[in-house]
């Protein structure tokens, strides 16, 4: 089959890779689409060390199996099925989870996959591509909401305006929370569909008691501590790897609560999607043998997703 490979940081698009091996109740997923997105460019900079084919955010059919012909997007954590987590319903915290494209587990990047019939979500036929490949990282968002103490506070600050910030704010928004969102590029808040949400370019210190810190950089967690009141909710919604230089004393002095957040429930994602909160965003899509110029459009805000696809036969 043909598909994308990563090792050592470099991208390769080949031909010829071997065909997934498909497991005790697996099946065979034909991708149709998979959205490249920053988990996928951290991967290219050494993160998990990842070697093979990456790719989370995907949409496509089923070949084989009872399930063959559904459309389908995946829950990515998969869990051994038989520890304590595993049987409490949080495999995603599995000691030995593995997570399609990111650890240890093929990715979408390729013209099949394998995955678990218990993490595959039916899709219906007339949500579009261009929408079910964001399942992923709007559940992601969604699992804030399902995180957060009920009743919601009624102001959030989101600091980072990429495409998970960006989605976080507008899940938000659909809770009727008042969102702020702080941005560093105009460009990337033009992707913003829903006009409630307030843009701003900066923030003044303890001015909001929620929130998401999107941004995966140093310089966005000092600045969403900073802007922390007092006994403030953070929480922790992108991968920072490297913290150093930044001042945590905040979370103490202002005994702020801070929560991490990361994948969601697929299923409440798809009905969000499915409820009409977002239209499609402006998108471009490559075949896999573009990989170069599709992950240079990855690093623009023109676009709010790339999309890949296998090349034609």
């Amino acid at each position: 089959m043909q598909g994308l490979w990563l090792s050592k940081g470099s991208w390769a698009f080949k031909p010829d890779l071997l065909d997934p091996v498909i497991g005790l109740d697996e099946s065979l997923v034909a991708v149709e689409a998979a959205g490249i997105c920053g988990t996928d460019l951290e991967l290219a900079r050494g993160y998990y060390d990842f070697n093979g084919i990456p790719g989370h955010e995907f949409i496509g059919r089923v070949v084989s199996g009872a399930r063959a012909g559904q459309r389908v997007v995946a829950d990515i954590n998969l869990g051994c099925g038989r520890c304590q987590r595993c049987q409490a319903g949080v495999h995603r915290h599995c000691a030995e989870r593995v997570v399609i494209g990111i650890h240890q587990r093929a990715g979408a990047f390729a013209q099949f996959l394998s995955v678990p019939n218990n993490n595959l979500i039916t899709v219906d036929e007339d949500l579009s591509d261009g929408l079910a490949v964001l399942a992923e990282p709007v559940a992601a968002a969604l699992e804030i909401i399902e995180q957060m103490p009920k009743p919601l506070p009624s102001r959030v600050l989101v600091v980072g305006a990429g495409r998970l910030g960006l989605l976080v704010a507008e899940v938000l928004a659909s809770f009727d929370c008042e969102v702020a969102i702080l941005v560093r590029s105009p460009e990337r808040a033009a992707h913003l569909q829903n006009k409630r949400i307030q843009v701003v370019t900066s923030v003044e210190s303890e001015s909001f008691g929620w929130l998401v810190d999107c941004s995966g950089s140093s310089s966005g967690l000092a600045t969403a501590l900073r802007a922390a009141m007092p006994q403030a909710i953070l929480v922790l919604k992108s991968t920072l790897t490297d913290a150093v230089g930044v001042d945590l004393s905040p979370i103490m002095v202002k005994e702020l609560t801070v929560l991490g957040s990361r994948c969601g429930p697929m299923d409440k994602a798809l009905a969000w999607l499915g409820a009409g909160h977002l239209s499609v965003p402006l998108s471009v899509r490559y075949p896999f043998s573009a990989i170069n110029s599709a992950l240079e459009a990855a690093k623009s805000p023109r676009f709010f997703k790339v999309l890949l696809e296998p090349d034609p036969c």
